[in-house]
């Protein structure tokens, strides 16, 4: 079997209609989804230069980092919570995530799926 293209890949990503982030273990995004970029009311640009720390509600970031370090480090292969995730309007939403870790070569990408509808706070 072959590998997967880069261009695979991507298309897999932004064709799906759940809301999905990709980013590294330093929170910079590699790829995001239009669905994703709806869901918190930005562009799909605007989107791709935000990180987790920039939509995830403040009082819940040291959770958020608590369970980054567990993927990231290989104590956890994936994670599933409830977040409040911060608008580009400011409204806030509750909604499930998904998170599974990947390594390939030196690289770690985290993948971020937000399931079923998330509910306004």
């Amino acid at each position: 079997m072959s590998a997967i293209s880069g261009a695979h890949y991507r298309s897999l990503i932004q064709n799906v209609d759940m809301p999905v982030i990709v980013h590294q273990s330093d929170d910079h995004v590699v790829d995001v989804n239009r669905a994703f970029a709806e869901l918190l009311g930005y562009t799909l640009p605007e989107a791709r230069a935000l990180g987790p720390r920039e939509f995830v509600h403040p009082r819940l970031l040291d959770e958020h980092d608590r369970g980054q370090h567990r993927l990231i480090s290989g104590a956890q292969l994936d994670l599933a919570a409830d977040y409040d995730l911060v608008r580009k309007d400011g409204g806030v939403i509750r909604a499930r995530v998904k998170k599974s870790v990947a390594r390939h070569n030196a690289e770690t990408v985290v993948m971020t799926v937000i399931e079923g509808t998330p509910l306004a706070l």
